[in-house]
């Protein structure tokens, strides 16, 4: 049960409204070559990103939406920080290697390789952040596009992963590629959105 309360802490934390972005309007991206490119470009000159981020659990049994705001910290290689302020102060960290949860004034650190369900949490986070799906074995991809953003939609090949997730949608922004939204889509429509905003770059 230990182990189980993070990635509860995870997706039910996790999330944001006001998400009408001509969700419609996306259609296949004809030159997918061109798009891989600017990920590989993007991913290659970004060494750190700083974010605010506000998250929006929508549980079909609940009509209330759970909000949640904080800090976001990626840097390479594969270092993580998500630090919760509202509602709760809450934070998971991965750093060379190991997975940290601080709740309030409880920490406890497990090592990523040692647990498979740390390494699968992981692995995901990095994929969704960092732009890292491109040659990623653990995931089939597929783009779209419309006027304003490019968008992967990522379904999982591992069991470990469908048990959990069966589709994670990253939106990127046309100006500049970066993650402008992540939405994890889980077995039976219960979902989470990220809304990141004032991003920083290395």
């Amino acid at each position: 049960m230990k182990l189980f309360k993070p990635l509860i802490f995870l997706f039910i934390i996790i999330g944001l409204s006001s998400f009408q972005k001509e969700q419609d309007d996306f259609h296949p991206i004809e030159d997918i070559d061109s798009f891989i490119k600017k990920i590989d470009l993007y991913a290659a000159v970004t060494n750190t990103i700083k974010s605010n981020f506000t998250q929006e659990k929508h549980l079909t049994m609940l009509e209330e939406v759970l909000v949640s705001e904080g800090h976001f910290i990626f840097q390479k290689e594969n270092n993580v920080l998500w630090e919760y302020k509202k509602p709760i102060d809450y934070a998971i960290i991965v750093f060379e290697g190991q997975f940290t949860i601080r709740d309030g004034n409880k920490v406890n650190a497990f090592d990523i390789q040692s647990n498979r369900m740390f390494r699968e949490i992981n692995n995901m986070i990095i994929t969704s952040v960092s732009g890292n799906f491109l040659d990623n074995p653990d995931f089939k991809s597929t783009y779209f596009e419309n006027n304003t953003f490019y968008l992967v939609k990522l379904s999982p090949l591992k069991q470990e992963v469908k048990n959990m997730l069966s589709t994670i949608e990253i939106y990127f922004n046309k100006n500049d590629i970066s993650v402008s939204e992540v939405k994890f889509i889980e077995p039976g429509d219960d979902f989470t959105l990220i809304q990141f905003s004032e991003t920083e770059f290395n």
